[in-house]
């Protein structure tokens, strides 16, 4: 079968997408870089432009992606991630906040730079913010050596960005718990005193028990969110 023949059955209702999947689950060098501009694609064009196919393929060719682990798809899905809120939402809808940064994470491809970017970008949707921001929690998880890095920047993050959204600001205290970040404990109170983290969602002593117990836990984020780890099974997690 080519890769137009597979495309063309992609693109066809007349079969399950999973079907389609299953069988091209071992054509990574055909269909990856094809994959790779349907991605590249989604984001760079206006809305009006987009086709329905594509639109409907990206959610599992984005799995199908990570579970290959092809870096080439890292920066095209990065750069879509930074569009507007409401392309975000008709592109990838509830896996913006549950499964982008595991995505992410899975396509990783040794440069920490367009995570920094997107986290840091204020154009771009507070909750793919904190994506970005989840996805290096991930990624200093399954990359040991880059933790350092990780952790710097998570220190440094309130100064580097001093105005953010609500969404971004707890999705940043939650991952200074989650990677047990104790360097960071007073820039956390710091931020609780001047109201950059807002009132009312939490305070600064349940942070600390969150941070206290991935302590306790030798390393192991508090939090649920990084259970399932980096995907590994795209036809598993998605039918």
């Amino acid at each position: 079968m080519t890769v137009s023949e597979t495309m063309q059955r992609l693109m066809s209702a007349d079969e399950p997408v999973s079907v389609v999947m299953r069988e091209i689950r071992n054509e990574r060098r055909a269909m990856g870089p094809v994959f790779v501009d349907l991605v590249t694609r989604l984001g760079h064009q206006p809305r009006r432009e987009m086709s329905k196919t594509d639109v409907d393929l990206l959610v599992p060719v984005l799995f199908m992606l990570a579970e290959w682990r092809d870096p080439y798809a890292y920066r095209p899905f990065a750069c879509l991630l930074r569009r507007p809120a409401a392309i975000i939402e008709d592109l990838l809808g509830e896996h913006t906040t549950e499964n982008s940064f595991r995505i992410l994470a899975s396509l990783f491809d040794g440069d920490l730079t367009p995570l920094v970017e997107g986290a840091c970008d204020p154009r771009a949707d507070e909750f793919a913010r904190g994506s970005f921001l989840c996805a290096m929690v991930l990624t200093a998880i399954a990359h040991p050596e880059r933790r350092s890095e990780i952790e710097r920047f998570f220190s440094t993050f309130p100064r580097i960005c001093p105005e953010v959204d609500e969404e971004v600001a707890l999705t940043w205290m939650e991952a200074v718990a989650d990677l047990g970040l104790t360097k960071a404990r007073e820039t956390v109170r710091n931020a609780f005193d001047r109201h950059w983290i807002p009132a009312g969602y939490t305070d600064f002593e349940s942070f600390e028990a969150k941070l206290d117990e991935t302590i306790d836990g030798q390393g192991v984020p508090s939090s649920g969110r990084y259970r399932r780890f980096l995907i590994t099974n795209a036809i598993g997690e998605l039918y």
